[in-house]
């Protein structure tokens, strides 16, 4: 009706796909595309691998500590609330956010971080739009985000003020199964989606309306809520319901427009839907691809997004890291390693079928047996009897998981997908771990077996062991665990310098103002008291 007016489409991060898409969708005619650039040099991104919540909450709490500003992005409300309750026994300040709670709520908590007066912010991804503070130093995703441009958006709500700020991923393969399960409800199958049309007619009224929420019609439906939420809004676009409000509640009611139409005449485009869901998984796989790359994250990123960088970033944890980048054979002691790894696999996977090598259990389990655990399953499946029980023990768990990362890289081994991913042998990986073929990998960084343990004489010894007793009664008091207050590496120094103020204590590594101002008087004071002198003020 308007003729031909001038249009302006306008996204914050778009693929090349996409692009066209929105060209295509719109009926654009030669238009002019502006890209203004994807890259954000003051951002350091860091995928950590993990492999139980301990693992994740020792990472957050370094970042808190470090950072001290910041947003954790969690996938479910339920993990919202389990990071807020760990955070108040932390006594770390923070707000919670997620769709979940009531809007005056939700309105005052982000009003409390927009302003400055709560510096942590923990939320799923209902937060953000529209968040503009400056100051943020870190974003943290508890969990993988479901594509790579959530995340980058997410992710860019750090620096804001062109300071340097740091992104980080905790990254495990078993979290993959929380967003699967997002995409198998935000996309209802044919069947789905006519089993909520059916369930909505046989409960309409006479004005052809049903006056229940969505969570109401999951549960009297048996249709997951994501599902039924997503089959409504498809029917909506389709003109076969519309939703409207129900005065003096939250809820909407949903109003039949065809009541004559049966379920079996609905007219779905299944094509679409096939279509969509793929994408969806599609960008799931390109955010662990992401996750899994050996190389700069910062360049994949750009590359994602249709840009080529010129360089790496030189700040990401691939191009920090002293791991090797190149691809390489295996000297004489890695060979062995890899022949080890591959032979624990190949002792807890059967043999038979077309694919020769049948997976029984994922890659954490293998390398827990490859490191010897006396884990509760590993004792009740036996598998410390295996003969490649504990054969990389001295190898450690960091470097193991970086070893079957590239083995699954390079096509050593395939997984199963899905949300418990088994893996096992290729053909290639028996032929690898027989010696009938060799492969160039990027190594991991061996563990340093080299440095000594800190050795500290009688007197300095017996102040470690006094330090170590009122950090146990500071963690006893605040409710955390005693690392928290300070590692044994920062009590070492403590001793080894002796400091009595704060500016002596600043110059020590691990002690941060904001440790310092916390936590660090009674220590100052112990060690006074240890050498015979008065603290003096800080």
């Amino acid at each position: 009706r308007l003729g031909n007016p001038s249009i302006a489409a306008l996204t914050a991060t778009a693929t090349p796909e996409v692009r066209e898409d929105i060209i295509r969708n719109l009926d654009l005619q030669q238009p002019k595309v502006f890209v203004t650039g994807f890259e954000r040099p003051n951002l350091t991104f860091v995928v950590s691998h993990v492999g139980k919540d301990a693992d994740k909450y020792a990472r957050l709490s370094s970042l808190i500590e470090t950072y001290q500003k910041g947003v954790i992005y969690c996938a479910t409300r339920k993990r919202v609330e389990e990071i807020a309750e760990r955070l108040q026994q932390w006594r770390v300040p923070y707000i919670a956010y997620h769709a979940g709670m009531d809007d005056s709520h939700r309105n005052e908590a982000q009003n409390q971080f927009i302003q400055g007066k709560v510096d942590i912010a923990v939320a799923t991804n209902a937060f953000g739009m529209g968040i503009d503070r400056s100051d943020i130093r870190f974003v943290a995703h508890f969990e993988i985000p479901g594509s790579l441009e959530a995340y980058y958006q997410e992710a860019g709500r750090a620096g804001r003020d062109g300071l340097p700020a740091t992104c980080e991923v905790f990254y495990r393969h078993h979290d993959r199964g929380i967003q699967e399960f997002f995409i198998e409800g935000s996309n209802p199958g044919p069947e789905i989606i006519r089993q909520v049309y059916q369930f909505l007619n046989d409960k309409a009224g006479p004005r052809y309306e049903v006056c229940m929420s969505i969570f109401e019609i999951s549960e009297q439906s048996g249709v997951n809520g994501m599902a039924v939420s997503s089959s409504l809004g498809l029917l909506a676009r389709q003109g076969y319901i519309e939703r409207f409000d129900i005065s003096g509640t939250r809820i909407r009611g949903t109003r039949l427009l065809q009541p004559q139409c049966l379920p079996s005449q609905l007219d779905l485009d299944v094509e679409t839907l096939h279509e969509k869901k793929s994408r969806d998984l599609a960008k799931l796989d390109a955010m662990v691809s992401f996750c899994l790359a050996p190389s700069c994250r910062q360049a994949w990123i750009l590359k994602y997004f249709g840009e080529e960088a010129q360089n790496d970033c030189g700040r990401c944890d691939h191009c920090k890291s002293d791991a090797s980048n190149e691809l390489r054979e295996p000297n004489d002691e890695e060979d062995l390693i890899l022949k080890k790894a591959l032979s624990g696999v190949a002792r807890m996977s059967q043999r038979g079928g077309p694919e020769k090598w049948q997976p029984c259990f994922g890659k954490l389990r293998i390398i827990e047996m490859l490191m010897g655990s006396r884990s509760a399953e590993i004792v009740r499946l036996k598998l410390d009897r295996l003969s490649t029980y504990g054969l990389l023990k001295e190898q450690g768990t960091a470097y193991l998981r970086q070893l079957f990362d590239e083995m699954l890289r390079v096509g050593l081994l395939r997984t199963t997908g899905g949300s418990y991913p088994m893996i096992t042998l290729t053909p290639l990986g028996e032929m690898v771990m027989k010696g009938q073929n060799s492969i160039s990998l990027k190594w991991p960084k061996a563990r340093d077996k080299s440095e000594p343990p800190p050795t500290l004489d009688s007197e300095d010894m017996e102040l470690f062991q006094v330090l170590c007793d009122k950090r146990r009664e500071l963690a006893k008091a605040a409710n955390v665990p005693s690392w928290r207050i300070f590692p044994n590496k920062t009590l070492y120094e403590l001793v080894r310098y002796k400091p009595l103020c704060q500016a002596e204590a600043l110059k020590i590594p691990g002690i941060r103002r904001f440790k310092a101002k916390k936590v660090l008087p009674p220590f100052l004071e112990t060690i006074a008291n240890h050498v015979g002198v008065h603290a003096p003020k800080s």
